[in-house]
């Protein structure tokens, strides 16, 4: 089996077309046909089908197609490896993060990052967790951070939980219910809430009200951004449930204000995600050992806070 065979039965999958296929892959028709009769005859079993809708995998094509997503990127990888260290750099090194921390503590870490090793270059892609789960199976990516939700199938995949983030319901200054003690969850169920749109969120959020026998209460905004729902909330009389560290400083420059409340999530993690088995390069270490001990930092930090805040 060959590395350009392997790019050739992805391209016929993804075109579903061999003429289209054969000019992404810069290659004849007939070549393409060739590499691709070659590599089923070597395997002994059909990869490919005609079907309603062009050219389709069979079940054992899907099968390769899955593992030569893997092969192709680590090989990639190693190529990138190889011409960094021959260019002298420390390398390049590529993660993904859920969207809610693009603009909360990867910043500071980022920049710490560029001075503790200014030869170390990164590529972050946002994206929820489930696409970010699928991109460290593939190798698309090294790891992942931020925050945790559910998987169905984890075959593949390594979890590492950093930290768990105690979550707060919060108001604008000024708002109807600042100052309200205890607020029931009626008065929750009847207003209007920004929330983020993770799916661990949005379930906690629903199963909170309908285990208490009432409707789901409206949202007029799902977001992955902290800082748009922070906004948005600081600006109406929508309701938002954040981690307390997170909202503490607008809480304490008068912006914002905690609820006296049950919080519907009160509790989320965060954590790092791995392929099983996967390769972990020097500098993606070094990112990692980075990101664990910022959120160590962060959680040793909030231990001492919680008291006297949530008092």
């Amino acid at each position: 089996m060959e590395i350009q065979q392997l790019r050739h039965l992805i391209a016929a999958v993804e075109n579903r077309n061999l003429l289209k296929a054969a000019d992404k892959a810069y290659i004849s028709q007939s070549g393409l046909s060739r590499s691709l009769k070659s590599l089923e005859h070597r395997l002994g079993v059909p990869l490919l089908t005609r079907g309603p809708k062009g050219v389709e995998p069979t079940i054992y094509g899907l099968t390769v197609i899955r593992r030569a997503r893997v092969i192709l990127n680590e090989v990639a990888r190693s190529m990138e490896e190889v011409r960094a260290i021959e260019s002298g750099r420390i390398g390049d090194t590529n993660f993904g993060i859920t969207q809610n921390y693009a603009n909360y503590l990867m910043p500071d870490l980022l920049a710490a990052l560029h001075v503790e090793r200014p030869g170390l270059h990164v590529t972050i892609i946002a994206d929820g967790f489930l696409e970010l789960v699928k991109k460290v199976k593939t190798e698309e990516i090294d790891f992942a951070f931020g925050l945790i939700g559910r998987i169905h199938h984890s075959d593949g995949i390594v979890i590492e939980p950093l930290m768990e983030n105690r979550s707060r319901v919060v108001a604008r200054s000024g708002h109807p219910l600042a100052g309200v003690s205890d607020i029931s969850i009626e008065n929750l169920a009847a207003a209007q809430w920004a929330m983020l749109s993770s799916e661990s969120v949005q379930r906690g959020f629903g199963l909170f009200f309908e285990t208490h026998g009432l409707p789901v209460a409206p949202q007029i905004l799902k977001g992955n951004s902290i800082a748009l729902i922070r906004h948005v909330v600081a600006r109406s009389d929508a309701l938002t449930i954040l981690p307390q560290e997170v909202v503490q400083p607008e809480i304490d420059a008068g912006r914002l204000v905690a609820l006296d409340c049950a919080t519907p999530v009160e509790r989320t993690r965060i954590g790092l995600i791995f392929r099983d088995g996967g390769l972990i390069t020097p500098q993606a270490e070094v990112v990692v050992n980075r990101i664990r001990s910022a959120v160590a930092e962060r959680a040793a930090a909030y231990a001492l806070l919680e008291p006297e805040v949530l008092s």
